[in-house]
């Protein structure tokens, strides 16, 4: 499940020259298998493409190649250059595959 809207840059947003893409509520762990959402804001200094993409990363990551699975992060329908967007992406029970990955 996905979803989007534009909001107006709020104070609750802090500009940064680093952060363009800010996620909300980010634990330090979660339990396997168990449903996931991530919020997210993009700023208007990033502009969103068809191939962007958030994953889950193993503890320890050193490279992209790291993830356990992303999702396709969606185009927002009506969007504006220079407008802030909200997202909301769902993995729906992410499998721990911690003995997969070597």
């Amino acid at each position: 499940m996905t979803s989007f809207q534009d909001v107006p840059l709020s104070s609750t947003l802090q500009i940064s020259n680093f952060a363009h893409v800010i996620f909300q509520n980010v634990a330090k762990s979660y339990l396997p298998n168990a449903h996931l959402e991530y919020h997210y804001t993009l700023t208007q200094y990033i502009h969103p493409y068809p191939k962007d993409w958030v994953s889950i990363f193993k503890v320890g990551w050193s490279t992209a190649r790291d993830y356990y699975t992303f999702l396709w992060s969606p185009m927002p329908e009506h969007y504006v250059e220079g407008a802030t967007v909200n997202y909301l992406l769902s993995f729906q029970g992410v499998e721990n595959r911690s003995q997969e990955i070597s």
